[in-house]
């Protein structure tokens, strides 16, 4: 059964992701209207609400991985045992979870900051009448998949976690590479 608290923090992770996914929805349906007229020499683009809903997504998702991580105690419970492979594949999990953040993260910025209003030069390489550029389709969805894929990674990696702690057999604490034994006489770990 899971812990109190462990269920608290998987809620309040997967409230951020939804809404974050949410914002990229709604982001994408509203950045269409950003292109607004060409001038002869430039491009002229209006502010949209995608500006808006790309910054707080990324910043919802985000602020999920970083409760995640804090919640796990991560980096200082991560430390492996040797021979605990549920723990390594955990540690691996919250890795690839924050990868899937950062990418989805980016997505999110990127399209928030193509929705920026002011004025742009039109491209030479771009094959269209005013060769003026928008934000392909598709970049807000992205980013809200990788937020819902980068939270389940992340909650499943803090489970196991959770459930690797608490299954550990009582013993002495990982001591990492240069620390001092405190019940060796200062000696560092693998020297004493």
């Amino acid at each position: 059964m899971v812990e109190g608290h462990v269920a608290v923090i998987c809620v309040a992770v997967a409230a951020l992701a939804v809404t974050a996914a949410a914002l990229g929805i709604v982001g994408e349906a509203t950045k269409s209207k950003s292109f607004v007229r060409y001038d002869g020499a430039s491009c002229m683009y209006r502010r949209t609400p995608a500006f808006g809903c790309g910054v707080a997504a990324a910043a919802s998702l985000l602020t999920g991985q970083v409760v995640l991580t804090a919640a796990a105690g991560c980096w200082d419970r991560c430390r492996t045992r040797s021979g605990d492979h549920r723990r390594a594949g955990a540690v691996f999990s919250s890795l690839l979870s924050w990868f899937l953040a950062i990418l989805s993260a980016c997505a999110f910025l990127v399209g928030a900051f193509r929705n920026q209003s002011g004025e742009r030069r039109p491209r030479g390489d771009v094959a269209t009448y005013y060769r003026c550029t928008v934000l392909v389709a598709g970049v807000f969805a992205g980013g809200s998949f990788f937020a819902l894929a980068a939270a389940a990674v992340g909650i499943a990696s803090y489970v196991a976690l959770e459930g690797a702690a608490g299954s550990a057999p009582p013993g002495p604490s990982p001591v990492w590479w240069g620390e001092t034994s405190r019940r060796g006489g200062g000696a560092p770990a693998g020297e004493a």
